[in-house]
Parts: C-alpha cells; structure tokens; sequence
C-alpha cells in the first residue's frame, strides 16, 4: 500500500501550492538572470578566457536549478512522481551527471585562476577551443564516465521525485547510507572543495608576491593585455565566493535540514541555490560583469 496514497487523493493545499508555485518562480527568476549573464561573460570571452570556464559552469549551474527547482515544483504541483521503474534510474543518472559537472567546475575555475596568474601569457593565448575542450573533458565527460561507471553497481541506490515529501526519496535509504553511494559522494565533495583551496591558496600567494614586487618599485610599465589581467584577477574573489557557498550547502545538507515535508523541500532549495547564487556573486564582485 501506498503510505502517500491519501495526499494523491486530496486536491493541492496551500502548502502544496505554496512549495510547488515557489520552487518554479525562483527558477524562472534565476535561470533568466544567469542566461543575462552568461550573454555577457560570451560577448567578452574571447579577450577574458576565464570567461569562458564560468560559461561552461554556468550551463551546468542551469540545469542544476531546472532539477532541483523546476521539476520538483511541477512534481508537487501536478502531484506527479514524473518518472516510474526504470524511468527513475535514468532520470537520477542524469541529475548525477549535472550535479557532479556542477561539483568539478569548482577545481576546474580555481585551476583557471591559478594558471592566469602564474603564466599569464600563456593562459591569454588559449584558443576558444582548448578552453571549451578542457572545460567538456575535465568537468562534462569525467562526470559522465564517473556517472555510467557507478550508476549500476550494486551498492547504488535510487532516488526518485516523491512530491508528496516535497522532495526526493531514496528507494533503500539504508543501503546509500551503508553500501558506498553516501561514501562516494562525500569523498568527490572533499576533492572538489580541497583542490580548490589548494590552487586559490596557491593564487594568492602569488598576487601578495606581485604585490610586493611591484610596491618595491622594480614594476614601473603596464604591460600590453594588463587591462585583461586585471578583469582576470578581480575573478578570483566570486569564484572563491562560490565555493564557499558550495561548501555552506553542503555542510547544512549533511548535518540535516530537520523532518517532514518542507525539510525535504529544504534540501532541494539548498541545491538550487548553490547554482543561483553563483551569478549573483559575479554580479556583485566582478566590475565588469556588472
């Protein structure tokens, strides 16, 4: 028997309504400001290369918010699972695609800003083409090929769209938490957050030093391409922003956003966000974003 069978037989409440209705406000909202701002960062990317990873970012980003807060607000608002069987293991195959292409433009990002400040020159003279080409090997297909190597392995469990907990379900909770699926995720979060840390680390470490040369006065020329340099460099702070904010998500998702139904929905908008605030912040801390 169907536990939720009552909630599918009553019409939407105003809970339901409130939760389905706000989930997909939120993602027209952010997912038309971050196309404004991918427009933006496109117009420019073929003078600021670090453009181009956060364009690639980007479209992961969107998808992530079109998962987590587009389609759980129509499942709740249609009272729809969305997919059944093995609908569900291909659906969740391809949230894991998004989400982990999501996780590894985090180090890819923090390489691109270590790279443009130790070999400026030579990150300047990157083609379209190898930026996009890095960007599809190192986050789009590594994830895939991550995605298909686990997906079926028997340690695997399911999730699927439950809308009557506002969110998402596993189909052996015991079995993510016991078998390996909890441990592999939790295990790619700390490579994705301490890759980072390494190279942003690293990059500011480099900036002081600059610094300290050029306040000592052996630096008097601006160099040709230095207005680009600059924009590059005033990317370093939204980028570490954003993985802040990746690391916040995270933590509250682990340690629990509490029971019943809206603390499901917690964790979707938690998701969500992670991917929303991210054009925020470059709005916010990149002069010429804005």
């Amino acid at each position: 028997v169907d536990p939720f069978l009552p909630w599918y037989l009553s019409p939407l409440n105003s809970n339901d309504i409130l939760a389905g209705s706000l989930l997909v406000v939120l993602t027209f909202i952010f997912v038309f400001f971050y196309i404004l701002v991918i427009i933006v960062l496109w117009n420019a990317s073929r003078e600021i290369i670090g453009f181009r990873y956060l364009i690639s970012a980007g479209i992961a980003d969107i998808l992530c918010m079109i998962i987590y807060g587009f389609l759980d607000g129509i499942a709740i608002l249609t009272k729809s699972r969305l997919v059944t069987g093995e609908g569900r293991s291909w659906l969740q195959l391809y949230m894991d695609w998004v989400w982990f292409s999501c996780c590894f433009h985090l180090p890819l990002i923090a390489w691109s800003r270590l790279h443009a400040i130790s070999s400026p020159h030579s990150f300047r003279n990157q083609t379209q083409w190898m930026s996009y080409a890095v960007c599809g090997g190192l986050a789009w297909l590594l994830s895939l090929v991550i995605c298909c190597a686990t997906h079926w392995q028997p340690f695997y469990a399911r999730f699927y769209f439950e809308p009557a907990v506002y969110g998402m379900l596993a189909d052996d909770f015991p079995k993510y938490q016991q078998y390996g699926h909890s441990q592999m995720f939790v295990g790619i979060h700390i490579f994705v957050v301490a890759l980072p840390l390494l190279f942003y680390s690293a990059t500011i470490f480099l900036l002081l030093r600059h610094r300290r040369f050029v306040n000592g006065g052996a630096a008097v020329k601006a160099e040709p391409g230095s207005k680009r340099q600059s924009v590059e460099t005033k990317l370093i702070l939204p980028c570490i922003l954003g993985t802040i904010v990746f690391v916040i998500g995270q933590v509250a998702i682990t340690m629990g956003t509490g029971t019943g139904p809206w603390a499901t929905w917690t964790i979707c908008l938690l998701f969500f966000l992670n991917s929303a605030l991210q054009p925020v912040l470059l709005v916010i801390f990149s002069p010429f974003v804005r």
